[in-house]
């Protein structure tokens, strides 16, 4: 065997190996609960009946939960994403703006923090900064991600005055 035939020989079966290793990996969706990487702290319940309370709307009371979850972890910055969600949800988007800056400095790459303060700005009428948020979770979201994806149909539809739900 020549030495061009033997390289083009290995050269696709170290390519085949290489593809394998990658595609061996365990996947992990990027659909967590909140799009955050704090999801190595341990939760307690309060944060579980809060999430629970959010997708029934009641959100006064997953605030008060949240609340009560926070307490024992100061550092969790799912808590405070979804405590700004909620207040936004309420319409107080300033005690909703100050809890998406906690959630970003606990975690500056919080894919739901990023997208939830986007739709917030979208609300205030605040484009260019949504639009920044954006531009972030495209940086992080490499292979794109609902986040993305989400805040992006956000500031298209606000760009054609339709009103988010989200």
């Amino acid at each position: 065997m020549g030495p061009l035939k033997f390289y083009y020989y290995f050269k696709s079966k170290i390519i085949l190996f290489l593809l394998m290793i990658l595609f061996s990996y365990p996947v992990y969706s990027a659909g967590s609960d909140s799009g955050g990487s704090s999801t190595n702290t341990s939760k307690s319940t309060y944060y579980y009946d809060a999430l629970k309370l959010i997708k029934k709307e009641s959100f006064k009371a997953a605030v008060e939960n949240l609340n009560k979850a926070e307490k024992d972890q100061k550092k969790d910055a799912d808590i405070y994403n979804y405590l700004g969600f909620s207040y936004r949800k309420m319409g107080n988007m300033k005690l909703a703006a100050v809890n998406y800056e906690k959630a970003l400095d606990i975690d500056p790459k919080h894919k739901g923090a990023l997208e939830y303060q986007g739709e917030m700005y979208i609300t205030l009428g605040q484009l260019d900064k949504a639009k920044a948020n954006l531009k972030k979770l495209k940086s992080i979201c490499f292979l794109g991600c609902s986040e993305e994806k989400i805040l992006k149909k956000s500031i298209l539809n606000s760009q054609k005055g339709i009103k988010s739900t989200y």
